[in-house]
């Protein structure tokens, strides 16, 4: 079912195409087109319509699995695979450096004014319970088998061979990553909870914007009875400046509302839930290299590289970080 975007009084000047949209995850494009355009009605753009000049794009990633809360499992991360290799390879997006990109979660029945519950619930606890279990059956037949004369010997499973390491060295490695280093301004717009691998998609993003009066921001580590894995703790430090709120967020697992985490600079502003959207819109557009900074000689390649040298410990981390990695081993 195509998903019911998320507009204002903004994005209704412009044209806007559906790009992917695939069992709750959706990517669309809007075209800033010239305000005199005939095109400018907030119509959604088909393929015969890709030849229409703009002046730059905003792209917007929707989560909207709501069954799950948005929640990372192997489904979900393949899905925004899937997308954002549409971001890497669809003709209209490549074919201009002037774009940026919000990410937000999208209400079952969204309109200008609501958003979801949760922005992302982080990871998928019941999935990991379940591939965890089936991999010690597995396991523990192939061991069964050994003893009793099979040839092919393996191991315990290890926390890296395990479907939960495998799950999250992919949300690291070819999600985070990949949103930490893209070549233009990146927004996440936090219209509900975001919780652990959440909070994660959202630092991973330059800039995070969050709702007011309803929805929380935590790191539930301590209260799970898990540790940080190397990845998720140098983005944590390379985005929260302030040691205090690092320590309490990560040791006390304190639920942050948008207030509290403005003033501990996890997030940059907040908004009531019906102007977010537009607000982040407008930040986005702010943030264009072309029309909005002005960056004369804007050149995608080299501002990739500018945030890997701003984050090297943090993308080192996420891209070639391995979840068995002890707490104390070197990047």
């Amino acid at each position: 079912r195509q998903p019911t975007l998320l507009t204002t009084s903004t994005t209704m000047s412009y044209p806007t195409k559906l790009l992917f949209n695939k069992d709750g995850v959706s990517l669309s494009a809007t075209l800033l087109t010239d305000s005199d355009s005939p095109t400018s009605n907030n119509t959604i753009v088909t393929d015969d319509d890709e030849d229409i000049e703009h002046n730059g794009l905003i792209l917007t990633l929707y989560l909207h699995r709501h069954t799950e809360k948005n929640a990372i499992n192997p489904t979900i991360i393949q899905l925004m695979i899937q997308a954002l290799d549409v971001v890497d390879s669809h003709p209209l997006v490549v074919n201009t450096n002037n774009k940026s990109l919000i990410v937000t979660a999208l209400d079952d029945d969204a309109d200008s004014k609501s958003g979801g519950k949760f922005f992302c619930n982080g990871l998928d606890l019941e999935w990991m319970l379940r591939a965890n279990n089936n991999n010690s059956s597995t396991s523990n037949e192939r061991n069964n088998s050994d003893d009793n004369g099979g040839n092919n010997a393996t191991s315990s499973p290890t926390i890296d061979n395990s479907p939960t390491s495998k799950m999250i060295q992919d949300f690291n490695s070819l999600i985070l990553a990949r949103i930490l280093t893209l070549p233009f301004r990146t927004i996440a717009a936090i219209n509900g909870h975001c919780i652990g691998a959440g909070l994660f998609l959202a630092l991973a993003c330059d800039y995070r914007l969050m709702r007011t009066e309803r929805g929380y921001i935590q790191w539930p580590e301590a209260r799970l009875g898990m540790r940080m894995t190397k990845g998720f703790a140098e983005l944590s430090k390379a985005k929260i400046d302030t040691h205090r709120v690092l320590r309490e967020g990560l040791l006390t697992a304190k639920k942050y509302t948008s207030s509290e985490a403005l003033e501990g600079g996890i997030i940059d502003a907040q908004y009531p839930i019906g102007e977010l959207y537009r607000e982040a819109f407008r930040w986005a557009m702010d943030g264009l290299p072309e029309s909005g900074l002005s960056l004369e000689y804007f050149d995608p390649k080299t501002y990739t590289e500018m945030k890997i040298e701003m984050y090297t410990d943090a993308y080192r981390a996420l891209r070639f970080g391995s979840v068995e990695n002890l707490p104390y081993s070197r990047i």
